[in-house]
């Protein structure tokens, strides 16, 4: 009698303890309008995004402390000890042409860890009709300038460089002039990385470091050159040189440049 009793008390223990489990056991719905998603990790800890569709692909950085083991329409991220307080960025692509940036930011007090995430999209997907949300889709799809302009070829230029993009379509990518200085003034030491030559413009992609023991930013216009059309940096404020294991690392003192600049007769 009494362990008949016992038992009831413990199924009902149970019943009660599921029913009442903490916010952080569920999923987090995200509703995708436009911009940057944001996603809490602990290092070491798996978190799941889940898509609305199949994943085709994406991009995310070469030297990225963020693995990801990719399903059908889901990715499993698992975060690095070095992940940098700014987070890191990736970028996911569907099958049906939508893509969606994310931000892998370390899960804090506040911003507590995200076990799931599941991006659901008014645009449309799985069991969507075709005919009202298609040409959305193709609007969508085509928002982006093409390499041959200057908005295009910088942002192909970022996806190469950062999340290690194969090619620029149109462009030949030169790697001659790799390490070769461009400037070193005693506070900001840059290098060439790669260069992307195209019929009617050229991109340069550029290593910077910062020589100072304090922060500084830097100045666009030290990187001008002949013909420049557009200028863009990964970060403008430069953390001091590294004085420990974990800063250098973390590579805060460092950044990548891009200049586009009209194409140059060659020789």
């Amino acid at each position: 009698m009494k362990s008949s009793v016992h038992k009831h008390i413990v199924v009902a223990l149970a019943a009660a303890v599921a029913l009442g489990l903490p916010s952080w056991s569920l999923a987090r719905d995200v509703d995708y309008k436009e911009g940057e998603i944001q996603v809490r990790v602990n290092p070491g800890e798996p978190t799941e995004v889940q898509f609305p569709g199949k994943i085709s692909g994406g991009f995310k950085r070469r030297q990225s402390t963020v693995s990801i083991d990719r399903k059908e329409d889901a990715l499993i991220l698992f975060a690095g000890d070095q992940l940098a307080p700014t987070g890191e960025a990736i970028i996911v692509r569907l099958d049906d042409g939508r893509s969606y940036s994310m931000r892998i930011l370390r899960a804090s007090a506040d911003a507590p860890r995200d076990p799931t995430v599941r991006i659901k999209d008014s645009r449309g997907g799985v069991g969507g009709s075709s005919e009202e949300e298609e040409p959305a889709y193709r609007e969508r799809t085509f928002a982006y300038a093409p390499p041959s302009q200057i908005s295009g070829l910088m942002r192909e230029m970022m996806l190469a460089a950062e999340f290690g993009k194969d090619k620029v379509q149109g462009y030949r990518s030169n790697d001659a002039h790799k390490g070769e200085v461009l400037l070193n003034d005693g506070t900001v030491v840059a290098k060439i990385d790669r260069i992307f030559i195209g019929p009617n413009l050229w991109g340069y992609v550029i290593d910077a470091e910062n020589l100072l023991d304090t922060t500084q930013l830097i100045n666009p216009a030290s990187f001008r050159l002949d013909g420049t059309r557009a200028i863009s940096a990964r970060n403008w404020e430069l953390a001091p040189r590294p004085m420990t294991a974990e800063q250098e690392l973390a590579g805060r003192e460092k950044t990548k440049i891009y200049i586009i600049t009209r194409s140059k007769p060659t020789t």
